[in-house]
């Protein structure tokens, strides 16, 4: 019996492991202040990028996002300011976590519903 438990709590602590990786709920939130209001909602907007190409934009603090969103000077600032705390890397995991061949299929919950797709796609 003992083994069997310790099983159970190893598989479990597996999957929640998992779980966690695609279901980044600061970094959810953290897209639909940033985010959102461009790009549609946080699964939408993930989904628009494969892994590695989230990958490479977050590659050195976020230098290449920064750079594709330095034209709009509010926007750009608000990031710059993001990119310098620990928040930004819970973004990073939830994009990477949920982009287009991640395998994540998102649901809807209270953190998931209610925003359209976005206006602005992204560019590949």
């Amino acid at each position: 019996m003992n083994r069997f438990m310790k099983f159970l709590i190893c598989t479990f602590c597996a999957t929640m492991a998992l779980h966690a990786a695609e279901y980044d709920e600061k970094g959810m939130k953290l897209y639909k202040k940033l985010c959102a209001s461009c790009h549609g909602s946080p699964d939408y907007g993930a989904g628009q990028l494969e892994q590695a190409e989230w990958e490479d934009l977050f590659f050195m603090h976020g230098q290449k996002l920064l750079q594709v969103h330095q034209t709009k000077s509010s926007l750009y600032q608000r990031l710059q300011k993001a990119a310098k705390k620990r928040s930004f890397r819970h973004l990073q995991a939830y994009l990477i976590g949920n982009a287009s061949d991640s395998g994540s299929v998102g649901g809807c919950d209270g953190n998931r519903c209610g925003i359209t797709a976005g206006a602005i796609p992204m560019k590949k």
